[in-house]
């Protein structure tokens, strides 16, 4: 591996570390501000866990940049991607969202239903009736349906809210960051055309580490993109947009950044 592949640019790494404070700084301020005392609890933990996820994946995706991998990254920016999805759509509809809530984080408790294990079937179904309990009771009986009647869809959101992830990117997401929904798609699934994305010499063909600062660029400003919408949708849903002006700050960074490296809004 040549040297040049460990050096991040500066500005950028700054940014990502930013992206990350700024994430941590809505949740502690949501967390202040409600006090156990949520308005939403349901959909306030999803969010929290959402949020979560998406500040590791962010660390992630910084640590294969690091160390020559940023040509492996693609899947990682789309399950960013799905965790901005989720919360996009969480918050789309408050008198919803704690039905939505409910179902990004108990969906995965409806795959276990069929499980030969008794006591895990037993287990999950308490979770479940706890869940069901904490919804409105206007929402009890939808809630009940959608885990014990409806066939398991593809999706949490599925198709209640949204058919496909793309269809509820095209609707809810910036349209660079929709755009990059549907390439990061075919890089996941080993698709030739998405796994060139992020290697700044897509012809040349190689298992090797590589130095590809543009890419570096690319994966990073997509991923701190992605971190702030997500702390964004938090910070205007749970707090009506306390932290507004850091976001636009940081946004209006890495735009100039982004520029910098001759990397669009809109792809390569």
């Amino acid at each position: 591996m040549d040297q040049d592949t460990t050096i991040i640019d500066a500005t950028l790494e700054r940014l990502h570390a930013e992206a990350s404070e700024f994430a941590v700084a809505v949740n502690a301020a949501i967390a202040a501000h409600w006090d156990g005392r949520h308005p939403y609890p349901l959909a306030g933990g999803a969010l929290y866990r959402l949020g979560a996820d998406t500040v590791a994946f962010h660390g992630a995706v910084l640590a294969l940049c690091a160390t020559g991998w940023v040509s492996c990254c693609a899947p990682l920016l789309r399950t960013l991607l799905d965790l901005l999805l989720s919360t996009a759509i969480i918050v789309e509809a408050a008198d919803e969202a704690e039905m939505r809530g409910f179902r990004c984080t108990h969906y995965f408790l409806k795959a276990t239903l069929s499980e030969v294990d008794d006591e895990l079937q037993r287990s999950n179904r308490r979770q479940i009736e706890a869940g069901i309990a904490r919804l409105p009771s206007v929402n009890q009986e939808q809630a009940r349906r959608f885990i014990f009647n409806d066939r398991l869809p593809a999706y949490w959101y599925a198709s209640d809210y949204y058919h496909r992830p793309q269809e509820a990117a095209e609707a809810l997401l910036a349209p660079e960051l929709s755009f990059y929904y549907a390439r990061l798609s075919a890089a996941t699934h080993g698709g030739f055309f998405g796994l060139g994305l992020f290697r700044d010499q897509p012809d040349t063909v190689h298992p090797n580490q590589r130095s590809d600062p543009r890419s570096q660029a690319l994966a990073l400003s997509t991923s701190i993109r992605i971190v702030l919408e997500q702390a964004r949708a938090r910070d205007q849903f749970e707090l009506g947009g306390q932290l507004s002006r850091t976001y636009d700050d940081l946004v209006d960074r890495l735009s100039r950044t982004r520029r910098r490296f001759d990397v669009s809004d809109s792809g390569r």
